[in-house]
């Protein structure tokens, strides 16, 4: 399981993007993080950036992972079927659900979760 965004845990950084113009200030190494978006998602694919999109419904997972997204970001409600649509196709994106609750960890672990993001306190 991929944990982001723990103290505990030393990972790579997520950096929250609003515009294609805010991803020239991003940090070397970082993951771009954006709202379903079809332009910056087409532009961070262009240029072969690792990116993930927050995803809110089943369209917005499929063409999220069909522009290659490295990560698709969900919510509590909608991890479990995200997590099963993305193990049926065989998705190379991983899932990871948003939180705050260090008890999602376990939540993650016995329901097939790829991995988890804690919100970030200094975005």
């Amino acid at each position: 399981m991929e944990i982001f965004g723990h103290d505990f845990i030393k990972n790579r950084e997520f950096c929250t993007v609003k515009t294609i113009n805010e991803i020239k200030n991003t940090t070397p190494n970082s993951i771009i993080l954006s709202d379903f978006d079809k332009e910056i998602i087409r532009y961070a694919k262009e240029q072969n950036l690792p990116f993930g999109v927050r995803v809110n419904s089943i369209k917005e997972l499929v063409l999220s992972s069909a522009s290659k997204a490295s990560y698709l970001l969900v919510n509590h409600k909608f991890s479990q079927t995200a997590q099963k649509i993305a193990n049926e196709y065989m998705y190379d994106a991983k899932i990871l659900l948003v939180s705050e609750d260090e008890e999602d960890i376990e939540f993650c672990a016995k329901n097939g979760i790829d991995g988890i993001l804690f919100e970030f306190k200094h975005q």
